[in-house]
């Protein structure tokens, strides 16, 4: 006897952490959708350097063990009860950290996946997940027009961040260390400068509004905020420096600082691991000038259809999953390329 379509558990492949620096290919059994969610075979995932490179590090010498991952496109195979708007046979990109895992079949909840278009590839749409979270901090920037804004850090929300700024029509300017990942900037388009000296003010000073700098950084970072405060202060409009990255910094109190706006940008927005959200059971309200999580992943989705997002230009590895280590492990030394695709075949 055969189980119904979509209630069967199937034998798939995923990505594991367990208590050392690099992960591990398992195979596991993935259950039915449960209601609100949907079940997808997997096209791409995508590697979030920074968060994953984190939780690997942060567990090591542990007995913890969990799945890795949190962007995955793909193909709906079975749909639960409860999560409208969906069927099987849709192309879906798909997030949620222990949810859309590096893996060829993974179950996530419906609010946290969108329609991908027919005429977009797969490996462009896995982009989105990642937007979602660059769409959310210029949310959090609160930028009006005139502004003016730096990005340090090319890494991949850096470059996505870069990315919707200037496509706002924002001056933007990206400092990295690297000189190959500012030459990545400027092939999107972007103005960039190797080393974290800020823009020159002069004539290039902005005649009306303020400056912002996203610090899209890892590590210490205490020059880098320091520097970054007196550059934004150097226009006539308010200046905001915007966190995304998992840094630290000591900051120096006082009037010096002026009139100074420090936001921390979390996540993609409002119902993000939020279970009942995710799934439909409750509802969630955003603060004025952001969106919810779902929100967010379509209109970064529509950010990549109308060109303002470019993931073919970022030229990003794409390798089996079977290949995890390998990547992980060139992933630590910073390479050029900013993050990984894993593909699981092509849909």
């Amino acid at each position: 006897m055969t189980s119904p379509p979509g209630t069967a558990h199937l034998a798939s492949r995923r990505l594991l952490a367990g208590g050392h620096p690099l992960p591990r290919v398992e195979e596991v059994r993935t259950g039915p959708p449960g209601p609100g969610e949907l079940r997808i075979r997997a096209a791409h995932s995508l590697v979030s350097p920074g968060t994953e490179l984190h939780y690997l590090d942060r567990f090591v010498g542990t007995a913890q063990d969990f799945p890795l991952g949190y962007c995955s496109a793909g193909v709906v195979e079975a749909v639960g009860p409860g999560a409208p708007g969906f069927a099987v046979g849709d192309r879906v990109t798909a997030m949620g950290w222990g949810e859309a895992v590096h893996g060829d079949v993974v179950v996530v909840p419906y609010r946290l996946c969108r329609p991908v278009p027919d005429d977009m590839d797969l490996a462009d749409a896995v982009v989105a997940n990642l937007a979602a979270t660059a769409v959310h901090a210029v949310d959090r920037a609160g930028l009006r027009p005139g502004d003016e804004t730096a990005v340090v850090g090319a890494g991949m929300v850096g470059l996505l961040v870069a990315q919707i700024t200037a496509a706002r029509g924002h001056r933007t300017t990206v400092l990295d260390l690297r000189p190959d990942r500012a030459r990545t900037a400027a092939a999107l388009g972007l103005e960039s400068h190797t080393g974290r000296d800020f823009p020159e003010d002069g004539a290039a000073s902005p005649a009306e509004g303020g400056r912002c700098v996203f610090l899209c950084v890892t590590g210490e970072a205490g020059d880098t905020v320091a520097a970054a405060a007196r550059w934004a202060a150097r226009a006539p409009g308010r200046p905001r420096l915007v966190g995304v990255g998992r840094f630290t910094a000591r900051v120096d109190f006082s009037v010096d600082l002026g009139n100074l706006d420090i936001r921390y940008a979390a996540r993609c927005g409002a119902g993000y691991r939020d279970p009942s959200y995710a799934r439909g059971l409750t509802e969630v309200t955003a603060p004025q000038g952001e969106g919810t999580v779902t929100e967010n992943l379509q209109r970064a989705l529509d950010l990549i259809g109308a060109g303002a997002i470019r993931p073919d230009l970022l030229r990003l590895p794409r390798l089996p999953l079977d290949r995890a280590t390998e990547a992980y492990a060139e992933l630590r030394e910073r390479p050029a390329y900013p993050a990984v695709i894993f593909d699981y075949g092509s849909r």
